[in-house]
């Protein structure tokens, strides 16, 4: 290409990591860090007259803030850094304190050994120097094997292999022998627990989760994290005699007991997505505990009990309806009449059809529940079936209408 920049890195011209990172700060204007596989330091350069907050407490800790690594695999930077061997572009993200940067994975083979992080202070880079970078990143994976510094496995690396197993980004081998070093086999049921803070986990709340968490009893944790205000576990259970779902519930029961008597941490909501035994469902789990906190959260009254994924019923299908329902442009028109008709007679027949339905249409609980009397239900649900021109006696009509004001629910919030 006649734009194609001379390659300007030779490996002879280095006698450290050091003199690398700053060439390379100094070819393009700006602060650069290397990092292993794991985002550990290995070397960051001298070129730090500006740069922001991530970028200080990156290089004061000597690894990237947990924080921060979190929210980069959930915005998908980090599995495309896993795939590609071109600089990836990073967007700003003020609400963290990252500034804009362009990152390169450093590759040897099939396999990432480690980042160049480059700041983007003043402009952004250019063509040219993003071609700079990528020879960089060629030359990097021999300097790494000359220079590079074996800092053994640590917590900080199972928190890394974690996010992969959350976010499907390793192979299914790789995951099983993993699981299998750090205490978990094929054959025992696994979950993963999220539960949800009111405010975002300071050091001093992770203080109280992770002692609760070691004296727990009942089940095994092999792994956790934090991710804002959600702590995120795997875990099995010690006994493998037993009702798995049995025990995680009771293990959630008493995390929320003990946060709230011992450190005064109340209203933390918990969950567990379904129980597996093979590694690769390892995200699957993950998506439907979060789904169970996203249900609570959107119907607390009728979902307050639920942690199990399990527990939802047919809840677990209200995105997928949603979908088809707004695919199709189809609203619920007897729905429709029958709130209509309440804004213009100031009844509230809607929270009386709802109220019966989510008592299984015992005519008992629902009157206790309204605080009305059985002759008023008696008539209203009358009325209810005149003006909607329905039969409630009939399970299909029963069924829909009780999925579309679930839906309606789920739109409002």
């Amino acid at each position: 290409m006649p734009n194609e920049p001379l390659n300007p890195f030779r490996r002879e011209m280095y006698d450290s990591l050091e003199a690398f990172v700053d060439h390379v700060s100094d070819l393009l204007g700006c602060p650069i860090t290397l990092e292993d596989t794991h985002h550990r330091v290995l070397v960051y350069s001298s070129h730090d007259d500006e740069t922001d907050i991530v970028r200080i407490s990156t290089i004061i800790s000597r690894r990237v803030p947990e924080k921060v690594i979190n929210r980069l695999w959930k915005d998908g930077v980090i599995p495309q850094l896993l795939q590609s061997k071109k600089p990836i572009r990073i967007q700003e993200k003020k609400e963290i304190g990252l500034g804009n940067r362009v990152a390169i994975s450093i590759w040897r083979g099939e396999e990432v050994i480690g980042y160049i992080w480059a700041v983007e202070i003043k402009e952004l880079l250019t063509d040219e120097q993003m071609r700079i970078l990528e020879h960089a990143a060629a030359i990097g994976k021999h300097l790494m094997s000359r220079f590079g510094r074996n800092k053994g496995s640590s917590n900080q690396d199972n928190q890394e292999f974690f996010w992969r197993l959350l976010t499907g980004h390793i192979g299914e081998k790789e995951a099983e022998e993993k699981l299998k070093k750090i205490g978990i086999s094929a054959s025992v049921p696994f979950t993963i627990m999220v539960c949800c803070f009111n405010e975002v986990i300071t050091k001093e709340i992770e203080r109280h989760i992770l002692y609760l968490l070691k004296i727990a009893e009942d089940v095994k944790i092999i792994l956790s994290t934090i991710d804002d205000n959600e702590l995120i576990i795997l875990t099995h259970p010690m006994e493998a005699k037993g009702k798995s779902s049995v025990t995680y519930k009771k293990f959630i029961q008493g995390f929320q007991k003990h946060l709230k008597e011992r450190f005064c941490i109340a209203d933390v909501k918990g969950s567990f997505g379904g129980i597996y035994k093979d590694a690769k469902y390892i995200g699957k789990s993950y998506k439907e505990a979060k789904t169970v906190l996203e249900v609570q959260q959107k119907f607390p009254k009728e979902a307050y009990s639920f942690i199990n994924y399990q527990d939802l019923g047919i809840y677990q299908f209200l995105d997928v309806i949603l979908e088809k329902r707004k695919q199709d442009g189809v609203d619920n028109l007897a729905i429709k009449k029958l709130d209509e008709y309440d804004k213009s007679h100031n009844t509230e027949l809607l929270a009386t059809l709802e109220a019966y339905l989510d008592e299984s249409e015992s005519m008992q609980k629902t009157v206790a529940r309204l605080h009305i009397h059985a002759n008023t239900l008696s008539y209203r649900l009358k009325r209810i079936g005149d003006i909607m021109e329905i039969d409630l006696t009939s399970p299909a009509q029963k069924f829909m209408l009780y999925l579309d004001l679930k839906l309606l629910h789920w739109l409002k919030t």
